[in-house]
Protein backbone atom coordinates (compact mmCIF):
# COMPACT_ATOMS: atom_id res chain seq x y z
CA UNK A 1 0.00 0.00 0.00
CA UNK A 2 3.06 2.35 0.91
CA UNK A 3 4.28 2.04 -2.65
CA UNK A 4 1.13 2.65 -4.30
CA UNK A 5 1.07 6.03 -2.87
CA UNK A 6 4.74 6.95 -3.06
CA UNK A 7 4.40 6.10 -6.84
CA UNK A 8 2.03 9.27 -7.62
CA UNK A 9 4.35 11.50 -6.20
CA UNK A 10 7.88 9.85 -7.69
CA UNK A 11 5.99 10.57 -11.08
CA UNK A 12 4.84 13.89 -10.26
CA UNK A 13 8.86 14.79 -9.29
CA UNK A 14 10.09 13.04 -12.46
CA UNK A 15 7.33 15.71 -14.77
CA UNK A 16 9.12 18.23 -12.53
CA UNK A 17 12.17 17.76 -13.72
CA UNK A 18 11.82 17.07 -16.86
CA UNK A 19 10.07 19.80 -17.41
CA UNK A 20 12.97 22.22 -15.40
CA UNK A 21 15.33 20.56 -17.98
CA UNK A 22 13.23 21.54 -21.11
CA UNK A 23 13.38 24.84 -19.84
CA UNK A 24 16.86 25.50 -19.14
CA UNK A 25 17.35 24.11 -22.91
CA UNK A 26 15.05 26.55 -24.60
CA UNK A 27 17.68 29.35 -22.77
CA UNK A 28 20.78 27.64 -24.16
CA UNK A 29 21.57 29.98 -27.23
CA UNK A 30 20.54 28.78 -30.59
CA UNK A 31 23.41 27.64 -33.44
CA UNK A 32 23.15 30.48 -36.14
CA UNK A 33 22.23 28.70 -39.34
CA UNK A 34 24.61 29.28 -42.36
CA UNK A 35 22.08 31.55 -44.59
CA UNK A 36 22.28 34.11 -41.31
CA UNK A 37 25.73 33.56 -41.30
CA UNK A 38 26.92 34.12 -44.37
CA UNK A 39 23.81 36.77 -45.56
CA UNK A 40 25.82 38.92 -42.62
CA UNK A 41 29.33 37.72 -44.10
CA UNK A 42 27.86 40.04 -47.25
CA UNK A 43 26.46 42.73 -45.87
CA UNK A 44 29.78 43.33 -43.26
CA UNK A 45 32.22 43.11 -46.91
CA UNK A 46 29.69 45.36 -49.21
CA UNK A 47 29.68 48.13 -46.05
CA UNK A 48 33.15 48.17 -45.90
CA UNK A 49 34.02 48.78 -49.62
CA UNK A 50 30.74 51.11 -49.78
CA UNK A 51 32.38 52.99 -46.85
CA UNK A 52 32.22 56.27 -48.26
CA UNK A 53 28.24 56.06 -48.59
CA UNK A 54 27.31 57.46 -44.84
CA UNK A 55 23.58 55.88 -45.28
CA UNK A 56 23.57 52.16 -46.54
CA UNK A 57 20.70 49.63 -46.43
CA UNK A 58 20.27 46.39 -48.29
CA UNK A 59 17.21 44.83 -49.06
CA UNK A 60 17.52 41.14 -49.84
CA UNK A 61 15.79 40.44 -53.13
CA UNK A 62 17.00 36.68 -53.59
CA UNK A 63 19.26 34.05 -51.98
CA UNK A 64 20.83 31.01 -54.02
CA UNK A 65 22.66 28.14 -52.24
CA UNK A 66 24.78 26.18 -54.62
CA UNK A 67 27.11 23.64 -53.40
CA UNK A 68 29.36 25.98 -51.40
CA UNK A 69 28.58 29.27 -52.92
CA UNK A 70 26.15 31.53 -51.24
CA UNK A 71 24.71 34.15 -53.72
CA UNK A 72 23.09 37.24 -52.03
CA UNK A 73 20.92 39.68 -54.77
CA UNK A 74 20.72 43.35 -52.45
CA UNK A 75 19.38 46.02 -53.29
CA UNK A 76 21.43 48.83 -52.00
CA UNK A 77 20.56 52.28 -50.90
CA UNK A 78 22.67 55.08 -50.26
CA UNK A 79 22.84 58.99 -50.05
CA UNK A 80 24.30 58.90 -53.55
CA UNK A 81 22.46 56.66 -55.90
CA UNK A 82 20.87 52.79 -55.49
CA UNK A 83 22.78 50.15 -56.97
CA UNK A 84 21.91 46.12 -57.11
CA UNK A 85 24.35 44.13 -55.94
CA UNK A 86 25.14 40.26 -56.31
CA UNK A 87 27.61 39.07 -53.80
CA UNK A 88 28.99 35.75 -53.38
CA UNK A 89 30.40 33.78 -50.13
CA UNK A 90 32.15 30.88 -49.62
CA UNK A 91 33.86 29.18 -47.23
CA UNK A 92 32.57 31.89 -44.99
CA UNK A 93 34.51 35.19 -46.97
CA UNK A 94 32.94 37.16 -49.23
CA UNK A 95 35.01 36.72 -52.39
CA UNK A 96 33.41 38.87 -54.82
CA UNK A 97 30.32 40.64 -56.02
CA UNK A 98 28.93 42.81 -58.89
CA UNK A 99 26.68 45.33 -59.63
CA UNK A 100 23.79 44.86 -61.86
CA UNK A 101 24.08 46.92 -65.43
CA UNK A 102 20.69 46.77 -66.03
CA UNK A 103 17.82 46.61 -63.69
CA UNK A 104 14.36 45.97 -64.12
CA UNK A 105 12.34 48.86 -65.17
CA UNK A 106 9.63 49.41 -67.46
CA UNK A 107 9.35 45.77 -68.35
CA UNK A 108 9.35 44.06 -65.51
CA UNK A 109 12.56 42.11 -65.95
CA UNK A 110 15.95 42.10 -67.23
CA UNK A 111 18.93 39.87 -67.90
CA UNK A 112 22.01 40.44 -66.69
CA UNK A 113 25.12 37.99 -66.08
CA UNK A 114 28.79 37.40 -64.63
CA UNK A 115 30.89 34.29 -65.88
CA UNK A 116 33.15 32.56 -62.86
CA UNK A 117 34.82 29.48 -62.67
CA UNK A 118 33.05 27.52 -65.62
CA UNK A 119 30.00 28.70 -64.54
CA UNK A 120 27.21 31.51 -66.06
CA UNK A 121 25.49 33.26 -63.55
CA UNK A 122 22.07 34.73 -64.53
CA UNK A 123 20.88 37.85 -62.25
CA UNK A 124 18.09 40.66 -61.91
CA UNK A 125 15.52 41.70 -59.69
CA UNK A 126 11.84 41.29 -61.17
CA UNK A 127 9.52 44.27 -60.83
CA UNK A 128 5.75 43.65 -60.11
CA UNK A 129 3.84 45.12 -62.85
CA UNK A 130 5.47 45.55 -66.59
CA UNK A 131 4.43 48.17 -69.28
CA UNK A 132 2.19 47.05 -72.53
CA UNK A 133 4.10 49.40 -75.78
CA UNK A 134 0.85 49.27 -77.81
CA UNK A 135 -1.54 50.96 -75.20
CA UNK A 136 0.90 52.40 -72.51
CA UNK A 137 -0.51 51.24 -69.62
CA UNK A 138 1.02 48.62 -66.83
CA UNK A 139 -0.30 45.21 -65.82
CA UNK A 140 0.63 42.53 -63.13
CA UNK A 141 3.36 40.74 -63.44
CA UNK A 142 2.49 37.76 -61.22
CA UNK A 143 5.78 35.75 -62.56
CA UNK A 144 6.00 32.24 -61.49
CA UNK A 145 8.03 30.75 -63.79
CA UNK A 146 10.80 31.72 -66.39
CA UNK A 147 12.14 29.24 -68.85
CA UNK A 148 15.73 29.76 -70.13
CA UNK A 149 16.43 28.89 -74.02
CA UNK A 150 20.48 28.68 -75.18
CA UNK A 151 21.74 28.68 -78.87
CA UNK A 152 23.15 24.78 -78.01
CA UNK A 153 19.46 23.71 -77.66
CA UNK A 154 19.39 23.66 -73.98
CA UNK A 155 16.77 25.03 -71.49
CA UNK A 156 16.26 26.01 -67.76
CA UNK A 157 13.32 26.46 -65.75
CA UNK A 158 13.33 28.29 -62.63
CA UNK A 159 10.69 29.05 -60.03
CA UNK A 160 9.85 32.70 -59.18
CA UNK A 161 6.48 32.49 -57.69
CA UNK A 162 6.24 35.82 -55.12
CA UNK A 163 10.17 35.99 -56.33
CA UNK A 164 11.76 39.50 -55.90
CA UNK A 165 14.83 38.92 -58.37
CA UNK A 166 16.16 35.72 -59.80
CA UNK A 167 19.35 34.05 -59.81
CA UNK A 168 20.65 31.11 -62.11
CA UNK A 169 23.63 29.04 -62.52
CA UNK A 170 24.28 26.92 -65.36
CA UNK A 171 26.94 24.91 -66.56
CA UNK A 172 29.52 26.41 -69.19
CA UNK A 173 29.16 30.26 -70.98
CA UNK A 174 26.05 29.64 -72.68
CA UNK A 175 25.12 32.17 -75.28
CA UNK A 176 20.90 33.06 -74.64
CA UNK A 177 18.77 32.84 -77.12
CA UNK A 178 15.65 33.23 -75.68
CA UNK A 179 13.85 33.70 -72.23
CA UNK A 180 9.68 33.52 -71.50
CA UNK A 181 8.30 34.38 -68.07
CA UNK A 182 5.26 32.96 -67.31
CA UNK A 183 2.50 33.69 -65.00
CA UNK A 184 0.54 31.40 -63.16
CA UNK A 185 -2.25 31.05 -65.57
CA UNK A 186 0.51 29.79 -67.98
CA UNK A 187 0.48 32.87 -69.90
CA UNK A 188 3.85 34.39 -70.88
CA UNK A 189 4.02 37.82 -69.87
CA UNK A 190 7.13 39.15 -71.33
CA UNK A 191 10.20 37.08 -73.25
CA UNK A 192 13.62 38.09 -73.93
CA UNK A 193 13.36 40.74 -77.19
CA UNK A 194 10.35 42.93 -75.39
CA UNK A 195 13.04 44.19 -72.83
CA UNK A 196 14.96 46.14 -75.71
CA UNK A 197 18.60 44.89 -75.06
CA UNK A 198 21.05 42.41 -75.37
CA UNK A 199 22.04 40.79 -72.04
CA UNK A 200 24.75 42.72 -70.52
CA UNK A 201 27.68 41.42 -69.43
CA UNK A 202 29.02 42.22 -65.38
CA UNK A 203 32.51 42.38 -64.14
CA UNK A 204 33.50 40.40 -60.67
CA UNK A 205 34.81 42.94 -58.44
CA UNK A 206 37.07 41.15 -55.44
CA UNK A 207 37.55 42.00 -52.03
CA UNK A 208 38.67 40.51 -48.82
CA UNK A 209 36.58 40.26 -46.00
CA UNK A 210 37.19 40.65 -42.32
Amino acid sequence: MKIKKVIPYFLLLVLIILNITGCSRNNFPKKEDKYTKTQKIAISALSDTFSMCKIKKFDLLKYKNYNNWHLFLFYMTTDNSPQYLLCMVENNKALWYTSAGNPAMSMGFGVNRVKYKGKTIYFCNLNTSTWIPSTGARKPTNYTKMVFEFEDGKKFIEDVKGDKGYIVIVDGYKKLKDLILYNAKGEIVNRYEDIGYDCYECKVVGFKSK
